[in-house]
């Protein structure tokens, strides 16, 4: 088992912490377990905080919970020795709390650089993509720096200010970035892209801003973990991957992408368009929503809302109706709003009626969710 020795250097609200030199934490010693909470705002330092639980875990052999929403669960369900509990983001239902041994959440393959690298925490700590950069920059002896309560402008300016030169994010934080960042860019040199689809729109951004970074996608659940990643720089997988096995796991294509291992099956509720040679992820079953009969893929139609002109980013969502079940609006950033609303509006006139969006909002950052996601329903 990995142990959570690395004299890594944590640097969070910029205060430098040390691994090896964190101070103690005050725990329930009647518990059979450490249980920490993420507040919707002013966390302070909680990575540090993690961190210290951490290592009291593993030195007691008791579980630590990372309970990003205050969620309940059944006691019954934690294990009796070291492993860290999870919660599912809730995308696809009521967040399930799941277990990880330590060694299943740590980075496959890292690369070392011989300049140091310095990471920018731009996830939730407590989702299953936050802890695994932790746990990056811990087993490379890397530099982690950190703002939980930071909004992705602040994050942006962080990264500037603190030489970062490798990030994680969803592919709508790391957007969002580039518009903060206008024209004055961090030195990054790895770049990593989970949680939504990275489309060839944004993968294309990035290799024209940072052509000399690492570029790679990775597809991970909080159930599974890690199942592949991909490093070519192209939106979606090869379709020869489908006759290979990936973190046990092999995949297979129905309407969505299915895994499967031994005897277990999981839907993982991501639709997939067939091309010559890949397949695409064409966005989440539960982003189709109904409206007046009709279905409307909201992340597809985005997709081809940003592509217009005049649009930076755009969100599309849906606001429930009492007359047709859903309507259908868009958030957008625009540097020129003019010329945004014409090109939308040019663009909806061959729409179908259902698709049509009905409420336009102009924002200078589009709002996303705790796990760095596009919210869809208002």
């Amino acid at each position: 088992m990995f142990k959570l020795n690395a004299d890594f250097k944590l640097i969070e609200h910029d205060v430098c912490y040390k691994l090896t030199s964190l101070g103690p934490l005050a725990i329930d010693e009647q518990l059979n377990y450490i249980q920490l909470n993420c507040q919707l705002e002013n966390n302070g330092p909680l990575v540090s905080k993690m961190l210290k639980a951490m290592i009291i875990g593993q030195q007691q052999d008791i579980p630590v919970i990372f309970n990003r929403n205050g969620q309940a669960f059944d006691c019954e369900d934690v294990p009796n020795t070291f492993k860290i509990g999870l919660f599912t983001s809730g995308t696809t239902g009521t967040p399930k709390l799941i277990f990880h041994s330590i060694d299943s959440l740590l980075p496959k393959n890292s690369k070392t650089y011989a300049e140091s690298t310095r990471w920018l925490l731009c996830y939730n700590p407590m989702s299953f993509a936050g802890i695994q950069v932790i746990l990056q920059a811990i087993v490379s002896n890397d530099t982690l720096i950190a703002n939980v309560d930071a909004n992705i402008r602040q994050k942006a300016d962080i990264a500037l200010n603190n030489k970062v030169n490798a990030i994680s994010a969803t592919p709508s934080m790391f957007r969002a970035m580039l518009l903060a960042w206008g024209k004055n860019f961090p030195k990054l040199k790895l770049i990593s892209l989970g949680g939504e689809i990275a489309t060839q729109s944004i993968l294309d951004d990035i290799k024209t801003y940072f052509p000399k970074a690492a570029l790679r996608h990775i597809y991970a659940t909080t159930e599974t973990g890690v199942i592949f990643t991909v490093k070519d720089g192209l939106a979606g997988f090869p379709k020869s991957w489908t006759n290979q096995s990936f973190n046990g796991w092999q995949l297979k294509i129905a309407q969505s992408l299915i895994l499967k291992k031994d005897h277990l099956q999981l839907d993982t509720g991501d639709n997939i368009i067939e091309t010559e040679d890949r397949f695409l992820f064409s966005g989440r079953q539960d982003n189709l929503v109904n409206v007046g009969g009709v279905k409307v893929n909201l992340e597809a139609l985005e997709h081809q809302i940003i592509a217009l002109e005049g649009i930076s980013d755009a969100r599309v969502f849906a606001k429930a109706n009492p007359i047709t079940g859903s309507l259908v609006c868009i958030e957008l950033c625009a540097q020129d709003q003019i010329l945004a609303r014409a090109s939308l509006d040019a663009y909806s006139h061959n729409l179908e009626s259902a698709a049509k969006p009905r409420i336009i909002i102009f924002a200078e950052q589009i709002t996303l969710t705790d796990a760095g996601k596009k919210q869809r329903t208002i």
